[in-house]
């Protein structure tokens, strides 16, 4: 079986993955290198990138990290969402 995991936290700004441990992290290279100013992009843009290659907003991201047995339901900050702190 070929499960589909999350890789890392990511934030899609302008059709680009940005791809690290954590939002935070991310957000501050992005804004160090330039690529955005204060604060660094939220909400939606925020998300994982999985090992199939592809963004996944938080929520979608929830349901695969408990699929894959990332994290277990329940055990984590918010109950919909995953935060890079979970994993």
């Amino acid at each position: 079986m070929n499960t589909t995991r999350i890789k890392c936290a990511a934030i899609l700004y302008d059709g680009i993955i940005y791809k690290g441990r954590s939002h935070s992290e991310i957000g501050r290279r992005m804004i160090n290198t330039g690529v955005c100013s204060r604060p660094f992009p939220g909400g939606k843009s925020q998300g994982f990138f999985t090992t199939s290659g592809w963004y996944a907003e938080r929520d979608v991201a929830m349901r695969l990290a408990i699929a894959a047995g990332q994290v277990a339901e329940g055990d984590t900050i918010h109950a919909t969402e995953l935060f890079s702190e979970d994993l």
